[in-house]
């Protein structure tokens, strides 16, 4: 949706802490993955209904005129006519997946038994939630990725854990919290036990 077609001839450039600038000939690459194991059947068909309710979403956010500010309404309706709760959870279990596969490459001490269990059944994990936020990064610039995970642990157990995933023209913060957390994050987040057809963009 951001790149377009990728090529050798047309690469994007992949940069982390480590290495910057490193040309990247296709959107398949194994360099663009996570570490993590997932198995196929998991990562593909139990998982696609999510994986296609981010695409509509971020695409109904993607072909917005006007840039994305804190206090904007994602009108979640018009992305999904009829089907909001549905399709929200599913946006939900997307995050998920995604958040599991950091806990194990990232080998953070918050127990994975809930995200499992949250996309296999096609239940909301209690403790994680999301927020829209404005784009971050020089605006007009095509970037896409994740920052790095802040985590706050209590009792040696992590009990607070937030990372953002950016896109073109928006992103998104996604967050671990135990009971009992009281952020400032956790403010205007979202969850699937919210409903509602309107969600508020919250300042970076």
């Amino acid at each position: 949706m951001v790149f377009g077609h990728v090529s050798q001839k047309e690469p994007i450039f992949f940069h982390n802490a480590l290495r910057r600038n490193e040309p990247i000939g296709g959107i398949k690459s194994d360099k663009l993955k996570s570490d993590a194991l997932i198995c196929a059947d998991c990562n593909n068909r139990k998982t696609q209904p999510h994986d296609r309710a981010w695409e509509r979403l971020s695409g109904y956010l993607d072909k917005r005129q006007a840039p994305i500010r804190a206090g904007d309404l994602v009108k979640l309706h018009k992305a999904f006519p009829g089907a909001v709760r549905e399709s929200m959870l599913n946006v939900h279990l997307f995050f998920a997946k995604l958040f599991g596969c950091l806990i194990v490459e990232h080998k953070l001490a918050i127990d994975i038994t809930g995200f499992s269990r949250a996309i296999l059944s096609g239940t909301p994990h209690p403790k994680l939630f999301i927020s829209f936020v404005p784009q971050i990064g020089p605006p007009g610039k095509k970037m896409v990725g994740v920052s790095d995970l802040n985590t706050a642990k209590l009792a040696g157990r992590v009990a607070y854990a937030t990372w953002i995933y950016h896109l073109e023209k928006f992103s998104v913060r996604v967050i671990y919290a135990e009971p009992g957390e009281d952020r400032k994050g956790l403010i205007d987040a979202w969850h699937p036990s919210c409903i509602t057809k309107c969600v508020r963009v919250v300042p970076i």
